[in-house]
């Protein structure tokens, strides 16, 4: 059986979707996995059965360190997660130990960072010259791999024009035997949930202004996020919604996840349309889905291409939109969002879009990249 060794931007006892439940999960049916994951709070390394914990301060010269103590000629295919010095690094041993690399993008930052920065004055001039810069040489050395794992097709032709090697998207997906079944919340409040990051680029404050908006009361909003400072700040915004929003705290692992998901009636997908978001199904719609519980997405061509009105809610994103679907859902039963919901979660597994499916075609892609 072949081997690879997964270098992630991920922390000790992170979970990640992909890393966790495609690499250090179904994955290992068809080949042998070693997973790096990188810590600040350790100062030598560890091995935790097939986990290897490598302190911050080695990550740069990160096949150096690992050199030390290991066979790394055991390894097939390196693949590495988003970060381009240590990409560098494993690039520069390449022939030396004779792996073939792969490099994982999860979500286009470099882009993400020029559209944050169109100031014209000489530090915004700046900054997006120094971003190009840096598109520029991870282009470069994407190039120089074997295996391109962008989050879709459409995100690929969009963010990476200029990477012209092997490309295999690598999406989020369900993790096929971990479903969970729904069933309404009790009562006649309606329960949403919106589960991500939420930045300015996000634009979560229309959402919260479409709530805001409802002549209904019956209404509550779960929020889980792992950066709470951006939040906190922007529903302060809003006293009214002291009783109406939740901020959980202790959301650690994806059953804890699961936890808070199930609870709710709807998951709110709600993200402005710009290119960023219109290549790629939302993270969160998936996550939502595995529970059985339906979205209200953004109505865009990308969602329609996975997605009918039978498996969930569409809305333009603006503030008169979100808050008539608000209302629309809200005058549904609550029988018709769980059906939406089931409806949901099997057009994924129809179409063939989980982890376990993934997995045998990721391994097929790399035996032949290995072979030739």
């Amino acid at each position: 059986m072949n081997k690879m060794l997964l270098i992630t931007d991920q922390e000790e006892y992170s979970e990640n979707g992909t890393v966790t439940t495609l690499f250090d999960g179904y994955l290992k049916k068809y080949w042998e996995i070693d997973i790096v994951y990188i810590t600040p709070y350790k100062h030598s390394f560890q091995r935790k059965g097939n986990h290897l914990i490598v302190p911050k301060k080695y990550q740069n010269e990160i096949i150096d360190y690992l050199s030390t103590g290991n066979d790394l000629t055991q390894y097939n295919f390196v693949i590495v997660r988003n970060k381009k010095r240590v990409l560098e690094n494993v690039l520069k041993y390449k022939e030396k130990y004779n792996y073939k690399v792969g490099y994982r993008i999860s979500y286009p930052k470099q882009y993400h960072n020029l559209e944050l920065n169109q100031s014209f004055t000489p530090k915004g001039l700046f900054n997006r010259l120094k971003y190009t810069m840096k598109i520029k040489k991870r282009d470069k050395l994407a190039n120089l791999c074997d295996l391109f794992l962008p989050a879709s097709r459409e995100a690929h032709k969009v963010f990476y024009p200029d990477i012209k090697i092997t490309s295999f998207p690598l999406f989020i997906g369900l993790d096929e035997d971990n479903l969970r079944t729904h069933t309404a919340s009790e009562g006649e409040t309606f329960r949403f949930v919106n589960i991500g990051t939420l930045d300015t680029l996000r634009e979560f404050d229309v959402v919260l202004d479409a709530f805001e908006k409802l002549s209904l009361e019956n209404w509550h909003l779960d929020i889980v996020v792992d950066n709470k400072e951006f939040i906190r700040k922007l529903l302060a915004l809003y006293p009214k919604f002291k009783d109406k929003v939740t901020l959980h705290e202790g959301v650690h692992t994806l059953e804890a996840l699961k936890d808070v998901v199930s609870q709710n009636d709807m998951g709110i997908a709600l993200l402005p349309q710009n290119k960023f978001h219109n290549t790629v199904i939302a993270n969160k719609v998936i996550r939502y889905s595995g529970c059985a519980v339906p979205s209200l997405m953004v109505n865009n061509e990308k969602n329609h291409s996975v997605f009918s009105e039978d498996e969930a809610y569409f809305s333009d994103f603006d503030v008169d939109s979100i808050s008539l679907h608000l209302a629309r859902i809200m005058s549904s039963s609550k029988v018709e969002l769980v059906q939406k919901g089931k409806n949901a979660q099997e057009k994924l597994l129809k179409i063939r879009r989980n982890y376990k499916v993934l997995a045998q075609e990721l391994a097929e892609e790399m035996d032949r990249i290995v072979a030739n």
